[in-house]
């Protein structure tokens, strides 16, 4: 693995120099961090309000069976 990544970092140097293959190199990982953490969140997000929704369905579904054994008596 960090034998790949030394290879990347080569390869951006060769390519566009010292200069210019550092700056590549820190915007692109930087760019990468933030659609990593983007996607995280999202992810988060996504997690929390499925378990909101669950838990609604759930507590409707309980509600329901209450009322239900309350007409019986």
């Amino acid at each position: 693995m960090l034998s790949y990544l030394i290879s990347i970092k080569d390869a951006y140097i060769k390519r566009f120099g010292n200069i210019l293959g550092y700056i590549l190199l820190v915007v692109s990982a930087l760019v990468s961090l933030s659609i990593l953490g983007f996607l995280i969140r999202a992810f988060f997000k996504i997690a929390i309000g499925i378990f909101i929704i669950c838990c609604a369905l759930f507590g409707i579904y309980k509600l329901s069976e209450v009322l239900k054994s309350e007409k019986q008596k």
